[in-house]
């Protein structure tokens, strides 16, 4: 990591274009989503306001797994080469969810720091700095081999054809050899190939979750989580949030179905059970 820090503030806009904002809290509005690229920290925070939709927000977020991936480009200069996290906030679980709680309890302590305030909207947390770093990243190397020339050194001789008395027997995972006469009356199986039910009934049950959820939402955003948990979103908010646990059990989020109307709720559940039965 650099010996100094930087960082940039960008608004995430319709379309996927970033554009770098002065730094500060301005920027935090309903409507909008704030990227802070952050060195110190070697995060990248991604704040949505209370009123951004969903579309919205997964843009926002591509644009920040960019900015993860290969750092802001100014000119000869790139900021934010070592970012190591992607840290995602929702306003309006702010208080109410602990994860998202203590991530913007981070970006509030990083906005209070002390900065320099340097050309392009970029910032430094280090006194004295008035450059931002000018190595930029090395450009990948592609090797290519040479193309063997064929030997020429005798002149080949035509022969007549034979005809192989047997072929050669290739085995491949994916190629299923074609059936071809055989002399012996006897043939082996394939090996069958085992599934684990437990397997089965877990993907199952996940389904029926995604399905009963499609009855009252046309339009659902679907995500898998680090830790493997699945979380179901629509366009005004979260719907639940579900890990499995042992077994093909569901274990649902504390918070699950409570930014929804009650009655959806109820449906959604009583859907489930009822696809679930059919598993029995």
């Amino acid at each position: 990591m650099s010996s100094h820090s930087f960082g940039l503030m960008f608004e995430a806009r319709p379309g996927g274009e970033i554009v770098p904002i002065k730094w500060g809290r301005d920027g935090f509005m309903p409507e909008t989503s704030v990227i802070v690229l952050d060195e110190s920290s070697e995060s990248v925070f991604l704040w949505h306001g209370v009123r951004q939709g969903l579309v919205a927000r997964r843009t926002a977020l591509r644009q920040a797994e960019s900015l993860k991936g290969h750092g802001y480009t100014v000119g000869k200069s790139i900021i934010g080469r070592d970012i190591k996290s992607i840290k995602e906030i929702d306003a309006r679980k702010i208080g109410k969810v602990p994860e998202d709680t203590k991530m913007n309890e981070e970006l509030q302590a990083i906005l209070d720091r002390k900065y320099t305030e340097l050309d392009n909207h970029i910032v430094t947390f280090q006194a004295g700095v008035v450059q931002p770093p000018v190595t930029a990243k090395p450009e990948p190397k592609v090797e290519t081999k040479p193309t063997p020339t064929p030997s020429v050194s005798k002149p080949v001789t035509p022969v007549q054809p034979v005809t192989p008395t047997k072929s050669p027997e290739v085995a491949s995972e994916y190629d299923a050899p074609e059936s071809m006469p055989s002399i012996k009356p006897e043939s082996k199986p394939a090996p069958a190939i085992k599934v684990s039910t437990s397997s089965l009934l877990t993907d199952a049950k996940i389904s029926f979750v995604f399905s009963a959820i499609m009855e009252h939402y046309d339009d659902i955003w679907i995500s898998k989580k680090q830790d493997g948990s699945f979380a179901v979103e629509q366009m005004d908010g979260p719907i639940c949030q579900f890990s499995i646990k042992e077994g093909s059990k569901l274990n649902f989020t504390a918070n699950s179905f409570s930014g929804i109307d009650p009655k959806i709720k109820t449906a959604i559940q009583k859907k489930f059970i009822e696809l679930s039965k059919t598993l029995v």
